[in-house]
C-alpha cells in the first residue's frame, strides 16, 4: 500500500526513512561500511544487479557481513564522485532512487559518468533487502575487464 501524502505520522515517517538513505549513501561513498551493520537486519540480502560476466561484483549477498564485504569489494575498484540523487520515492516501507554521478575505477583511474538506480526495503525500521542497478557493461569498460574476459 502507499504512502498517504497528508498524513502528518506518514510524513513522519517518510522524512525519517529520507534521513536514513541519505546517511546510508553518504557512508557507502566515503566508505564507512560498518554503519550497514547498525542499519540493516542481520539477515539482510543485497541485490547487485548486473550481469555477472561482465562484473565479478554482480549477485546476491545474504547477511549483513556477506553484504558489506560485497560492497566493501566494490568499493574498493571504484570511486564514486559527484554524487546526485535525481529522484527519490518513498512508499510505505519501500524506498526507489536514480542517481547519477562520476565512477572512476582506482586502478585505470578510467572514469565516466553514470546513472543508477536503488530500491531499499525496510522492515522495523531496518534495511531488509537492498538492490542497486548499474551499467555493469559501463564498469566493465572502465575496468578493461572486457578485455581481460575476451582473452
Amino acid at each position: 500500500m502507499g504512502t498517504v501524502l497528508g498524513d502528518p505520522a506518514n510524513n513522519e515517517k517518510r522524512a525519517e526513512l529520507l534521513a536514513l538513505v541519505i546517511k546510508l549513501s553518504e557512508a557507502r561513498i566515503r566508505g564507512q561500511f560498518e554503519i550497514l551493520e547498525s542499519v540493516a537486519t542481520e539477515d539482510v540480502v543485497v541485490r547487485l544487479v548486473g550481469n555477472r560476466a561482465l562484473s565479478p561484483f554482480a549477485g546476491v549477498f545474504r547477511g549483513v557481513k556477506a553484504a558489506r564485504a560485497a560492497l566493501e569489494n566494490l568499493s574498493i575498484e571504484f570511486e564514486y564522485r559527484d554524487m546526485k540523487l535525481d529522484h527519490l520515492m518513498i512508499d510505505g516501507d519501500q524506498v526507489g532512487m536514480r542517481w547519477t554521478g562520476i565512477l572512476r575505477n582506482r586502478g585505470t583511474s578510467a572514469q565516466a559518468q553514470f546513472e543508477g538506480f536503488v530500491h531499499i526495503i525496510f522492515r522495523d525500521d531496518l534495511i531488509c533487502e537492498y538492490a542497486a542497478f548499474i551499467d555493469t557493461a559501463g564498469m566493465a569498460y572502465l575496468a578493461d575487464w572486457h578485455q581481460k574476459l575476451a582473452s
